[in-house]
């Protein structure tokens, strides 16, 4: 049977905080490992695919880094050589005049590395609830 209660609005409001303190807990840190492990993976990926083009130095140019604020978590990946990746993704006018031909090595690593933070982020928030 239900009971009559009352309890005071600060008293429910604490109580209620306490209650979903520990879900907000969970899930940011669920967010963060998720996509410190996609970036992590989108790295290797990118590395991966830079190194079938037959370049050298270029593969290990690529790094990530996962930013928390107040504001959320951000993960970066990158290379260390700005418009790279770029030219080489994209083509390039040639000094002679013409084009040289796109090498595409970056979105479909992207695109698995998306996918990959989504699965990590929800596994990681169900073990974390259960």
């Amino acid at each position: 049977m239900a009971r009559n209660i009352s309890i005071e609005a600060d008293q429910f409001a604490t109580t209620l905080d306490g209650l979903l303190g520990e879900i907000r807990h969970v899930s940011e840190e669920a967010l963060f490992k998720g996509i410190h492990d996609g970036c992590e993976l989108g790295r290797d990926e990118v590395r991966q695919s830079a190194s079938a083009q037959g370049w050298k130095k270029y593969p290990s140019s690529w790094t990530y880094r996962t930013i928390r604020s107040k504001g959320g978590t951000e993960g970066h990946i990158y290379s260390t050589t700005p418009g790279l990746p770029h030219l080489l993704e994209k083509g390039h006018a040639k000094i002679g005049g013409g084009r040289t031909v796109a090498k595409p090595h970056i979105l479909e690593p992207a695109h698995d590395a998306f996918d990959y933070t989504r699965k990590r982020v929800l596994d990681y928030i169900m073990r974390g609830l259960t």
